[in-house]
């Protein structure tokens, strides 16, 4: 028997209780979990690492795409899965 989780109660909107944050990829909104990551290397270099979490059947969030977030325009560099495949994790470069 396969596990199977109901993942809309996370990535509901946070007006709705969730934790996502409505984008728009193309002509298609997909509902992310995203986070602007602050790293500082060894108190000399710092930067951001903007990531989000999507799940895996949104396909729109593809290598490559433009991902548009509260207003912030966004290159998904990467795609990688996420514990069992369920989820992604896609990593941001701002444009």
């Amino acid at each position: 028997m396969a596990f199977t989780e109901d993942l809309s109660v996370y990535f509901a909107l946070k007006s709705a209780g969730g934790f996502a944050d409505a984008a728009t990829v193309g002509a298609t909104t997909v509902n992310v979990i995203f986070d602007a990551a602050y790293l500082r290397a060894l108190d000399i270099v710092s930067t951001t690492n903007p990531v989000a979490l999507a799940q895996a059947s949104d396909s729109a969030a593809a290598v490559g795409a433009t991902i548009v977030i509260d207003s912030t325009s966004y290159t998904i560099r990467n795609r990688e899965p996420h514990d069992d495949g369920a989820i992604v994790l896609l990593q941001l470069e701002k444009q």
